[in-house]
């Protein structure tokens, strides 16, 4: 652990060498959430009279399974960030989930762009704390927070993918716990991780209906020029071609992958020095495909948006 806190001390060192200034603030945020969560101060002392009475700091920070290649069922309280996104026309009405997002602090989700104004309309409810839809029995703890507004990115436009990145205000605090709380937000290039988790209600396949459990799937960066190739031909959406300053290549040689439904999720890597904490370093966009073996989706990056999302979450 010490020697983490010295090359993590070096990292934020050579970042500001390189012009990569990094938010401290972001830093500062990731541990206090995970004070408050993960932490537990106990009193004990000797049961004389006028005994001192002395304080420890009991850390239950816990490192979860590894992941199984292939996608698997999240386990409970494994991704307590998760947020999904949808619509409900009045009080008493089903509610139509249609994308993802990840809980960043006690008030904001950010997802895609194009998640905030679907064409089943605007995103106005988000499920926290939530793991199986279709099961009121497993170790979770949902609720509803309705939505008080969202902010898009300026430099999105529809039906593009570029800047495809937004984020939802919630009417209330999220008061957290085991089940909800934030993913930490990047405060360095994630350019040195090749490995990535996804996670999502979503499709398991083409045609097939969202999946009720929340699942996890293990996925792998590819070469930016792979997937500019495969976006030459989509010039509706990608009329500038893949741009690897604000996009990631993600996707798996095997039959594992984000599909519809999983918009907006999350992109994260493990914390390396909170193992019970993750990171999210990118935002599900756009697939070419659904779980086809060496076909990647693209992913908004989290870094290079951090300090328009830090002027938002304080002015809006």
């Amino acid at each position: 652990m010490k020697m983490w806190r010295l090359f993590s001390q070096l990292i934020v060192q050579l970042a500001c060498v390189f012009g990569q200034q990094p938010d401290m603030d972001v830093v500062g945020s990731c541990s206090r959430y995970k004070k408050n969560v993960f932490e537990e101060r106990i009193e004990f002392g000797f049961l004389l009279p006028g005994a001192s009475i002395e304080s420890r700091i009991i850390d239950n920070c816990r490192s979860y399974t590894p992941l199984i290649v292939g996608g698997h069922p999240a386990q409970p309280r494994e991704f307590p960030h998760m947020a999904r996104l949808g619509r409900r026309p009045d009080p008493s009405s089903r509610t139509d989930w249609f994308c993802g997002g990840v809980l960043i602090s006690e008030r904001f989700v950010l997802t895609a762009d194009h998640c905030l104004e679907s064409e089943r309309g605007d995103v106005n409810v988000v499920r926290l704390g939530e793991l199986d839809f279709d099961s009121l029995d497993e170790d979770a703890a949902p609720r509803d927070y309705m939505v008080a507004g969202y902010r898009a990115h300026p430099g999105y436009e529809d039906p593009e993918f570029y800047h495809d990145i937004g984020l939802v205000k919630l009417t209330e605090a999220v008061v957290f716990d085991l089940y909800k709380h934030p993913a930490c937000l990047p405060f360095q290039d994630e350019r040195f991780s090749d490995s990535f988790i996804a996670v999502g209600w979503g499709s398991t396949g083409l045609a097939l209906k969202p999946s009720a459990q929340l699942l996890k799937v293990k996925l792998q960066r590819y070469g930016d020029g792979v997937c500019k190739k495969l976006l030459t031909r989509q010039l509706e959406e990608f009329p500038r071609g893949f741009d690897g300053n604000n996009q990631l290549c993600v996707g798996s040689e095997m039959a594992q992958d984000t599909c519809n439904g999983d918009s907006g999720g999350p992109l994260l890597i493990y914390h390396r020095e909170y193992p019970c904490m993750y990171v999210v370093v990118g935002i599900t966009s756009a697939g070419l495909s659904c779980g086809s073996p060496g076909i990647p989706g693209i992913y908004t990056r989290v870094y290079p948006y951090l300090a328009w999302m830090t002027r938002t979450l304080s002015t809006f």
